[in-house]
């Protein structure tokens, strides 16, 4: 059993009726819908094909609706993607219709009063460099200083004007709604730089009814310095290095990965490691041995999950993209850990829960129980046990598709369902049922059982016993 998730984004590429349902079957965990792309109409329909297929395959898939954030973005360009060569001008404003290499619009519609003569633009993640060399009215005049081929609506990085544009937009309301509309499982908050910024959103969300998970894109220096606050204050993590890269020096992109994936490790918190682990992929069958090492270490860093962007939504190898991700982390899952004691499990609150999820890892290792099984009404109690890295299988049993899906993200959480009525009467003998009939453990097998007692309120996890299946 693979440990490490794997989240996929989908696109032109990868939604169609016959590649999204073998990219499941081949390991994909969770599915990406890009908010900065394509329309509301077509993400819900690719959400309810993604889940429909994970329906038949007898499992569930999470759904990220990843919001566009304050990100400057260029505008489409004619046939999605032009050629800039260096020393060309190219005019950044006010355009009708697809751009050229001559001139495209962007998002930003103050650009000439933030742009300076002599300051650089970053587009496409750093790939693509201009300077500016004047600005005329609304528009802003540059020189291509490093070229390549840009497609429609990538990002754009102008030093210095981060703090000059909205935290939350207009935009970001709209995708907030189309998440809540379409049940999405989590909501990935683009260019976080505070706290404050995964606050604002949570306020947004429905009081009632189900709450997606909020996960803070660490993508911006100022994020660095308030990382303690927003891993607290978030569900999950993605250490986006695509942007980070830009806004931070590139030889600390490795460093500052390997920090924010311990800092998530060491209160229990689900962290996706992101941008081009296997971009040569988008256009080659094979990966370069560089992006399997980046994998690799992404995997022994500790990271729950790792995500492809271009590979599956706009690449020429999709499926060969995910069986790769898959191969890799399973092999580098193999080397030897050790099994980590998160600081919450000592300082943090819920001491009791915590100190069970310990209980039955240290059990599972001491008396070689086949899995770890979690019934579970929110997917706390999963998660906890994960946040250990146990050697063996944690699974979660659970009534709700929506909190197995939940879990999509959580490092080594297989999930199987059980009917609300056993699990509230005997947690500990639904969950080995279900486990057995899913196929997790082999009947007569030793396992450990995280639960509560029958009865007993939303989170009152108090007890582990290890018996046969």
């Amino acid at each position: 059993m693979r440990r490490t998730r794997i989240v996929a984004t989908l696109g032109p590429a990868s939604r169609d009726a016959e590649t999204l349902p073998a990219l499941l079957e081949t390991g994909v965990d969770a599915v990406r819908l890009n908010a900065a792309h394509d329309v509301a109409a077509t993400h819900a329909a690719t959400a309810a094909a993604a889940r429909e297929a994970a329906a038949r395959l007898g499992r569930a898939v999470g759904v990220l609706v990843d919001l566009p954030g304050p990100k400057m973005r260029t505008g489409a360009v004619v046939d999605d993607e032009v050629e800039l060569e260096p020393g060309r001008r190219l005019v950044l404003g006010p355009v009708e219709g697809p751009g050229n290499a001559e001139r495209m619009a962007t998002t930003v519609a103050d650009l000439a009063a933030m742009a300076t003569p002599g300051e650089e633009i970053f587009l496409a993640d750093g790939a693509i460099v201009l300077t500016v060399t004047d600005v005329d009215g609304d528009d802003v005049g540059t020189e291509v200083l490093r070229g390549g081929a840009l497609r429609s609506r990538k990002g754009m990085f102008l030093p210095g004007a981060e703090h000059r544009v909205p935290s939350f937009t207009a935009a970001d309301a709209a995708a907030l709604e189309l998440a809540i509309g379409i049940g999405a499982d989590f909501v990935g908050l683009s260019f976080v730089r505070s706290a404050a910024d995964i606050r604002d959103v949570r306020s947004r969300l429905p009081r009632e009814g189900a709450r997606p998970q909020l996960v803070a894109k660490i993508e911006t220096r100022a994020a660095l310095g308030d990382l303690m606050a927003i891993v607290d204050a978030a569900d999950a993590i993605m250490v986006a290095r695509g942007d980070l890269g830009i806004q931070v020096e590139l030889a600390r992109v490795a460093l500052l990965q390997k920090e924010i994936v311990q800092v998530c490790n060491n209160v229990g918190k689900p962290v996706i490691t992101a941008t081009q682990l296997l971009e040569s992929m988008t256009r080659a069958p094979l990966p370069t041995r560089a992006e399997v090492t980046d994998v690799a270490n992404a995997v022994l860093d500790g990271t729950d999950a790792l995500m492809l962007s271009e590979e599956t939504a706009v690449g020429a190898y999709p499926l060969q993209a995910v069986r790769t991700m898959a191969d890799v982390a399973v092999a580098a899952e193999g080397w030897p850990r050790n099994r980590l004691t998160p600081a919450a499990a000592i300082s943090g609150t819920d001491a009791v829960a915590w100190a069970v999820a310990h209980a039955a890892v240290a059990a599972a290792e001491d008396v070689g129980v086949a899995a770890i099984l979690c019934p579970t009404r929110t997917g706390a109690t999963p998660r906890r046990v994960s946040a250990f890295r146990p050697r063996v299988p944690v699974v979660a049993v659970a009534h709700d598709p929506a909190v197995r899906a939940g879990l999509a993200l959580t490092w080594g959480v297989g999930c199987c369902t059980a009917a609300e009525r056993d699990l509230e009467n005997d947690p500990i003998d639904a969950a080995t049922t279900a486990a057995r009939g899913a196929g997790f453990v082999e009947p007569g097998r030793l396992v450990a059982v995280v639960a509560g007692a029958p009865g007993t309120g939303l989170g009152a996890t108090d007890t582990v016993r290890v018996l046969r299946a």
